[in-house]
């Protein structure tokens, strides 16, 4: 075949977009067949095929020439060819299918007479001219082949556009909004909704071996009707399958303390660490074209000791090595700084023992009966064992790899059913069943903790006694989903509706500071108090909890949607569709006959989420894209949980000033429910209009192919949070008094002057309660963004992606990590004023850009043995991640007394009670440190046969040590009496700990891998 002849056919076959709509999980392939004319053709045969898998699809072009395959295995090896009496046959063959990533061919066939044969050995076409919203696809070859530390493939969801890390234990943030993600696995709904994060969440390794996904999709704007139970993003991962022929692997990865950097806090030490990880996939035919099987097989061993260190200023020196004396004074005597200074110092320097034992097992079987029914069945289980490992940090500055530690364990399992039925050459059904465990149980390291037991001690920011959370199951959740979408081509419409319903049961057992826990702001307070003591209470307030530690929570939901793809003109495609959520929510069945408000949980019949885009071909190589919607965030198990208990009948929460009557003297904690003193029982409810929130999203998007293995996108994104979710303190009326503070310098003198409303132990409204918090919906937040990607397909041994993403997070509810999401307590410096507090997002990234190359190259053509082992055969591949800071908020601590006469009603500078920031600073005004890494992969293959290959790999995380702060010193000011003296260190590092590996040092391992 000529090659002009060939160029000019091959512009016939161009992308125009998602005239099949991807069921979640599974790929598409559409396309409009027309005549030289340009009219269309109805009644054409068109059959999809994938030999390898067994696949093989007969479709019926419509009266408008349109047809769509929807629901195909994602893979390579894809053909496709289109016949009718009086053409010429039409044929493409060899390309791939990817994960909601329809691929749409516009065919011209030529009249009989005239042999048409088209072969192209590329993958889907590079334009997608109707797609909406702002997403990517991580491939099989990126996941074999970039650097993977921890062999955790979700950890490449931060190589797409606007997406940043929501702190330093792997979650993430989609424009701004912490909290708000889904994960899904083969489609169905594989998030822990407890926690709203992936299952089992970030202390383990994975849930999933890496061998075991051939990709995944990341959605981080604008996705269809389809999609719901997120108002951030949502990654979808693909778990691999069987084939007519034989595969499989086998695989170790080792790593010891030998190439690793110290962590720049660990004072020059580098533990002795080491991990292996180890297993092997085997898939294959049990009945050729008919029944396939994959299997995987992976363990994780490690060993990795913590460093504990307590480095605040207020009570360490300027190394971080030693108690200073200097931070203890009066009114504590000198005996009693001893005391104090002889039980902390113990824990200053120390390493923890910690290890991981891991198993986790994947299997799967496709059977494909006839043509037109396909069955899928897999299964996925996953066993960890960490004893003293919830803290994964490899250097803890707060004192908290002792004092908030405890052993963790993770069961987490899940599989699903899927039979997909082509019901006539346009119509298709899809029915999936999905079953879902995860169980979180955390056993107390009683042996980390101090003489003091199990009492919760916190010192000027730093935890000296024993964690409150353990032991716990928190939770063991388990869900029974079933879900169904029917697809419909007509005319020039793709329709498609679908119903999800599903059951959630979260199981809770933890009595969360059972055994009560004090909070001292200086170091002096808590030597007054910890010897030589019988009457005085130095501490800013006393903690504890009674009650039943056993909860049992059924979350019921359904959801609705309808979607069409309107081929609205040959240039034109309209994407529109609506979705309903409806979640049923448990109800307590105790009330506080005070506040009927606490035996009831609002929800809403009213969550529609109409979405729509429009794309415009502008020519064959370039696509305007403009779409929005409506997106709901679903109800998170651990806020259904805190209304819960926070009704004061299943738990009961003190919270205890030591000016209150019957406020306990150290160490000693309430006895018992009865003996609780009065105006102390702090309630929760919520507000009688409260409702999930959500988000609005928009987004404009131009993409260009400037060559032939190059394509660019050019994306602005727009989202606006809505009712996000806070709580006021009800129990506080308006404020008592003003007072003004005197703001010292470094050397101790005055340069200004700050005036401020008070709230004293007067502003109590109802004197029988401590707190009464109500949740309401009263945030907001704010995103712009603006995402440039280019992307290079495999060409000449070198592959290529980068993506850079501009934007300002900004909101008023202080979005930053799960815990300041479902934690509800008066968060706000001035109560219930939530606009005082908007400022920039504490997720937040200005800048980041993230390459990734793959470089395989050929440098001979030579089959000898020598080029075979020893010139050919190597690759080399890099992610580079070059990101400006995130912010972090300076705070104020307040020690003892203020004002003559004048008693606070709560523990923070204005006796609020509420945020500690430094009201005349900005929100998040501090920066954490910038981000500059390259991870790496060197690898030469051993290719021992045409079938056995050898691949010896050698993989460095953050090669260069670049080492950057993931935390830093916040504490601006003690105020005592009055007078708000600078803590020293303000903005200064104290930790570099990042997901994987709790250290931003250097890493590096070997590997070892056989394929066939």
């Amino acid at each position: 075949m000529k090659k002009a002849f060939i160029v000019s056919l091959l512009a016939l076959v161009c992308v125009t977009g998602a005239y099949a709509q991807a069921v979640a999980g599974m790929g598409a392939v559409s396309g409009s067949v027309r005549d030289a004319s340009g009219a269309a053709v109805p009644d054409a045969s068109v059959v999809v095929a994938n030999e390898s898998k067994g696949i093989r699809r007969t479709l019926q072009t419509t009266d408008a020439g349109i047809f769509s395959a929807p629901a195909l295995v994602p893979a390579p090896g894809y053909s496709i060819s289109v016949t009718k009496q009086g053409f010429a046959a039409w044929e493409v063959k060899d390309f791939t299918v990817q994960v909601g990533d329809p691929i749409d061919f516009r065919i011209s066939l030529q009249v009989a007479g005239t042999a048409t044969q088209v072969e192209v050995s590329a993958t889907a076409p590079m334009v997608e001219d109707t797609k909406s919203g702002v997403t990517d696809l991580l491939t099989q070859q990126q996941i074999d082949n970039l650097p993977i530390n921890g062999r955790r493939a979700d950890t490449f969801v931060l190589l797409t556009p606007a997406v940043t890390s929501d702190g330093t234990f792997g979650l993430v943030s989609f424009r701004g909004i912490s909290s708000a993600n889904a994960f899904l696995t083969d489609g169905n709904y594989t998030t822990n909704s407890f926690y709203m994060e992936n299952a089992g969440r970030t202390r383990i390794s994975t849930q999933i071996s890496a061998d075991a996904v051939q990709e995944f999709q990341v959605l981080s704007d604008g996705y269809s009707a389809e999609f719901g139970r997120a108002m951030g993003g949502i990654i979808n991962t693909v778990t691999r399958s069987g084939s007519n022929e034989y595969h499989g692997t086998a695989y170790w990865f080792f790593r010891n303390r030998s190439l690793d950097a110290p962590d720049r806090y660990a004072l020059g030490y580098n533990a002795p660490e080491w991990r292996h990880q180890a297993g092997g996939t085997l898939g294959g035919p049990i009945v050729k074209d008919k029944l396939f099987f994959f299997s995987n097989f992976e363990l994780v061993k490690r060993n990795f000791p913590g460093l504990n260190r307590i480095t605040t200023s207020s009570i360490a020196n300027g190394a971080g090595t030693a108690v200073n004396p200097a931070n203890c004074k009066s009114p504590a005597s000198a005996a009693q700084c001893t005391a104090a200074i002889g039980f902390i110092q113990p824990q200053m320097t120390v390493l923890v023992p910690r290890s991981v034992s891991s198993y986790m097992g994947f299997g799967k079987l496709d059977y494909r009966p006839t043509e037109r029914n396909s069955f899928s069945f897999d299964l996925n289980a996953m066993h960890w064992r960490s004893p003293n490992g919830i803290q994964t940090q490899g250097v803890f500055p707060s004192g908290a790899m002792l004092g908030n530690n405890g052993n963790s364990t993770v069961e987490t399992r899940y599989g699903k059913a899927d039979w997909t039925a082509i019901l006539s050459p346009t119509s298709l059904n899809d029915l999936r069943f999905g079953w879902f465990k995860d169980r979180l149980s955390d056993p107390a390291a009683s042996q980390l903790w101090p003489s003091t037991g199990g009492l919760y001690i916190s010192v000027a920011g730093a935890t000296v006694g024993a964690a409150q959370a353990y032991p716990r199951t928190f939770p063991s959740e388990q869900r029974f989903q079933l879900v169904d979408n029917f697809s419909l081509t007509r005319g020039a419409h793709n329709f498609k509706v679908g119903a999800d319903f599903s059951t959630t049961e979260d199981w809770m057992n933890q009595l969360f500071n059972g055994l009560g826990g004090y909070t001292y702001s200086t170091l002096s307070g808590f030597a007054t108090d910890f010897s030589a003591n019988t009457t005085a209470k130095s501490y800013s307030s006393f903690t504890q909890t009674f009650g039943n530690p056993i909860q049992d929570l059924r979350t019921t939901e359904f959801n609705l949607y309808a979607q069409d793809t309107w081929k609205l003109a040959p240039k034109f495609t309209l994407n529109y569709g609506i979705r309903w959520e409806r979640s049923i929510l448990p109800q307590p069945t105790l009330a506080d006959p005070n506040y009927p408000q606490t035996g009831r949980i609002p929800q809403t019949n009213r969550d529609f989420a109409p979405r729509a885009s429009l794309a415009y071909t502008i020519n064959d190589r370039t696509v305007l894209r403009v779409g929005g919607g409506l997106f709901y965030s679903p109800y998170i198990g651990d806020g259904l949980d805190t209304l819960f208990l926070g009704n004061g009948k299943y738990q009961t929460s003190i919270s205890v000033n030591p000016t209150q009557t019957g406020a306990p003297i150290f160490p000693n904690i309430v006895p018992n429910v009865s003996a609780v003193p009065a105006g102390t029982v702090n309630i929760t409810f919520a507000d009688p209009s409260f409702h999930n929130p959500y988000t609005i999203q928009g987004t404009l998007a131009l993409e260009r192919q400037i060559h032939r293995d190059w394509v660019v996108t050019a994306s602005y994104m727009y989202s606006r949070g809505v009712g996000l979710i806070t709580s006021r303190d009800l129990d506080l009326g308006p404020p008592t008094t003003s007072e003004v503070y005197v703001i010292n310098n470094a050397s101790g003198s005055p340069v200004m002057a700050w005036q401020t409303p008070i709230w004293t132990s007067a502003s109590k409204i109802d004197t029988r309660y401590g707190h009464i918090y109500q949740v309401e919906n009263g945030g907001e937040s704010w995103y712009n963004g603006l995402a440039l990607q280019a992307r290079k397909q495999m060409a000449h041994g070198l592959s290529l992606s980068m993506a850079y993403t501009w934007s300002h997070a900004i909101d008023d509810a202080q979005q930053s990590g799960a815990s300041t999401t479902i934690t509800y307590a008066q968060s706000n410096y001035l109560n219930g004023n939530f606009k005082a507090d908007k400022g920039s997002s504490g997720t937040d990234q200005r800048h980041r850009a993230v390459i990734n190359w793959l470089w395989a190259p050929t440098f001979t053509k030579s089959t000898s043995p020598a080029a075979r082992f020893l010139v050919n055969g190597w690759q080399l591949s890099t992610i580079t991640t070059l990101a400006s800071a995130e912010p972090a908020t300076a705070t104020v601590s307040v020690s003892g007394t203020q004002f003559t006469g004048v008693t606070f009603y709560g523990s923070s500078l204005n006796g609020s009670g509420g945020w500690t920031r430094v009201p005349f600073f900005p929100v998040n005004s501090l920066d954490i440190d910038q981000v500059y890494r390259v991870d790496a992969r060197l690898s030469r293959a051993l290719p021992f046969s045409e079938r056995v290959k050898g691949y010896l790999m050698f993989e460095g995380f953050n090669v260069f040590n670049t080492q950057y702060n993931t935390s830093v010193n916040t504490a601006a000011f003690i105020a005592t009496k009055g007078v708000l003296n600078p803590v020293a260190g303000l903005g200064t590092g104290n930790q570099s700990s990042a997901f994987p590996d709790g250290t931003d040092a250097r890493r590096c391992q070997v590997a070892l891998r056989l394929t066939f």
